[in-house]
């Protein structure tokens, strides 16, 4: 494999562990999903599937740069990296979610995503900036990585992209090198902002809305909710594609406009031939928003400080009242409990 010159570098550190093997194994996935396997991405880099499963498994920085070769080598489509970066979910790890729900400065907040980036991820140095009211994200290199370097790039734009997008309204991304797609191709990946390719520099430039700090307190701590329910709730490959089509359509929004009858058009079927195909599958969808509302409860309990009246709106009840009976039916307490044993 060839790997890029270390130029200027201190070999040793090539070798010493820097990644959890967890980015790995979710970018093995991510690769076969698109129709490359492991042992295809794993060969010549060092790396095993069962070596990366260890519990102090760690990933050295020519292990990463012999697969990332590899993948860029294997995979013709631009915009995978990107894609990749944005389904880190890095805001979901835990560290980065209570420091960004109550900051009301949005440079503080904006600063806090950019230091949770260059903690998960060691391999470019996130530089932050204020230019007025824009907030620009510098990437610079901290390795070199020679022929790799705008996969990589795309990787980290794509996480800032899923991050930032949550938390602004107006976004543009620009890269020091050349692509082969076009503007368009572009656009579908990264809806919310402008990418913009052979500008000279590598940043993002964040701009934030007059509504933005007023948004925070009830969109971030959704998202955060979302994220982590995300991987609460995620299905077992063997669950049947009906009773997994809903569950993704119910986790989507799990509000007052959460109805069997708005989910089956959603699927292109009637709410008669729904219920008939759940109950095949030995479900319910009253069973199945039930168990997501639980599961998006027990999130924005723990993990925000939002009044329990805006939970019951959220997750689509009349009031709190009937929020609290239907948590204690599932919990066997009240969120007022929860929410005390939390803290």
């Amino acid at each position: 494999m060839d790997v890029p010159a270390q130029s200027g570098q201190d070999n040793q550190a090539y070798h010493v562990p820097i990644l959890p093997p967890r980015y790995v194994q979710h970018f093995l996935r991510f690769m076969e999903a698109r129709g490359i396997g492991p042992q295809a991405l794993l060969e010549g880099t060092g790396l095993t599937e069962e070596g990366l499963s260890q519990p102090h498994a760690g990933v050295n920085m020519n292990q990463l740069l012999a697969l990332i070769g590899r993948a860029a080598d294997l995979v013709e489509d631009e915009t995978a990296a990107f894609e990749f970066g944005k389904e880190l979910d890095l805001a979901a790890h835990g560290l980065v979610g209570a420091a960004m729900l109550w900051q009301n400065d949005y440079f503080r907040l904006v600063e806090m995503i950019v230091e949770y980036e260059r903690v998960c991820l060691p391999i470019q140095d996130l530089v932050l900036t204020m230019h007025g009211a824009d907030l620009h994200i510098q990437l610079n290199d901290l390795w070199d990585l020679g022929r790799i370097r705008p996969f990589m790039v795309r990787i980290y734009m794509g996480s800032i992209y899923e991050l930032s997008r949550h938390v602004c309204r107006e976004m543009t991304f620009e890269f020091d090198f050349r692509t082969r797609l076009s503007a368009s191709d572009w656009q579908a990946v990264a809806p919310e902002a402008a990418l913009s390719f052979n500008v000279g520099i590598t940043r993002a430039v964040i701009r934030p809305t007059q509504s933005m700090v007023r948004d925070l307190r009830t969109d971030l701590p959704s998202f955060i909710a979302r994220l982590h329910s995300r991987r609460q709730m995620e299905a077992d490959e063997d669950m049947d594609n009906t009773r997994r089509q809903v569950r993704e359509q119910i986790f989507r929004n799990p509000g007052s406009d959460c109805t069997l009858e708005k989910i089956a058009d959603q699927l292109g079927m009637t709410p008669r031939s729904l219920r008939r195909h759940l109950r095949a599958e030995d479900c319910s969808f009253r069973e199945l928003r039930n168990e997501i509302r639980r599961i998006y409860a027990e999130r924005y309990i723990s993990d925000t400080r939002l009044p329990l009246s805006l939970i019951a709106q959220k997750l689509g009840f009349s009031d709190q009242a009937s929020f609290t009976r239907a948590y204690r039916a599932w919990t066997g307490r009240t969120p007022g409990e929860t929410r005390r044993g939390e803290q």
